[in-house]
């Protein structure tokens, strides 16, 4: 068995690249790009590696990995197998806690902080391994399992054109339309928010700044003309009062006061709801605070979830609209009993 940590890592990455759903049966090459990360890799090492996920008896992965050779790329004969469903071993959790390792080293780049809490919970998680030890540790702890979201295979083609400036025709659907429609896009960034990716932009059909869902992304064209990224656009300002992923380019930011009771206050307070919020009172009868935010349908939702917890104060416009979806509500509530 390799005693290498960096095989144990690759041997991760070549189980994700065959359980991919949107892109299956990867070729050799494209396992070596998938392993890339960790520096050359041969295309002997990924049949090495081939061989010892099926067979080396320490590993105890016995991986049914096949070559489909009409569709000259690797895949597993049973669908439902993951090495992530094999309890870790000594050498896994150590291959683990290399990778973390090398993630912290960049901690201060920007690029890198937004995936630091997703580091955060491995290394929990490695913790929690080692003190179960040989225990049955999904019996023991549940985690949030994040889902498979469609549209992840063009983040390597977007972040491409992102990187060299090549302009994309982009297939979109948007929901309720029945036929995608074709945008010559400037990639500008991609952004992610709750789990999902975003691609920000130019649209010349639209003659602005838009966002695109990448899971309403049909398909991704370059047409290998350069673009120019916007003189006054800067990510960090773009979105600096967004509130989740829509910024809509004909309103300004605006102060906006909530009330919540007392007992939310303790949530409110560890998890902010965005980075503007300001504390304006905290005592036993209320909870106020402040936020700076481009109103959003995501904030208007998360202010909603709260029910009769939350009373927005200012703007008189927003709570206005506020207490009319609420009216709207137990109207429809009321018809429907």
């Amino acid at each position: 068995m390799p005693k290498n940590k960096n095989a144990f890592i690759r041997y991760r990455l070549i189980d994700a690249a065959l359980r991919n759903k949107h892109k299956p049966y990867p070729t050799k090459n494209e396992l070596i790009e998938a392993c890339s990360g960790l520096g050359s890799v041969s295309a002997r090492t990924i049949d090495k590696d081939i061989y010892d996920m099926k067979f080396d008896e320490e590993l105890a992965y016995f991986a049914p990995i096949e070559f489909d050779r009409l569709h000259k790329g690797y895949f597993y004969t049973d669908s439902a197998y993951a090495i992530s469903k094999i309890p870790l071993k000594h050498e896994d959790l150590y291959a683990m806690e290399f990778a973390c390792s090398i993630l912290k080293q960049f901690e201060g780049i920007d690029t890198v902080k937004q995936f630091m809490q997703s580091v955060g919970k491995i290394e929990d998680f490695i913790s929690m391994q080692r003190t179960l030890d040989n225990s049955n540790w999904n019996e023991l702890i549940q985690t949030e399992r994040a889902l498979d979201y469609k549209g992840n295979q063009f983040l390597s083609p977007l972040l491409k054109s992102i990187k060299e400036r090549y302009c994309l025709l982009i297939h979109y659907q948007r929901f309720g339309e029945t036929e995608p429609k074709v945008h010559q896009f400037h990639p500008y960034v991609l952004k992610e928010y709750r789990n999902r990716w975003y691609v920000c932009g130019w649209s010349e059909k639209k003659s602005a700044i838009i966002t695109f869902a990448l899971e309403r992304i049909i398909d991704v064209i370059s047409d290998k003309v350069r673009f120019e990224v916007q003189e006054s656009f800067d990510a960090s300002s773009y979105f600096a009062f967004s509130y989740g992923i829509s910024v809509t380019n004909n309103y300004e930011p605006v102060e906006i006061m909530l009330e919540f009771t007392p007992v939310d206050a303790y949530y409110i307070k560890s998890m902010p709801l965005h980075h503007t919020q300001k504390i304006v009172a905290d005592n036993t009868s209320t909870f106020v605070i402040s936020i700076t935010i481009i109103p959003s349908y995501e904030f208007k939702s998360d202010v909603l979830s709260y029910g009769n917890r939350v009373k927005v104060l200012s703007p008189k416009w927003l709570a206005d609209e506020h207490q009319e979806t609420l009216k709207l509500a137990l109207n429809n509530y009321a018809a429907n009993s």
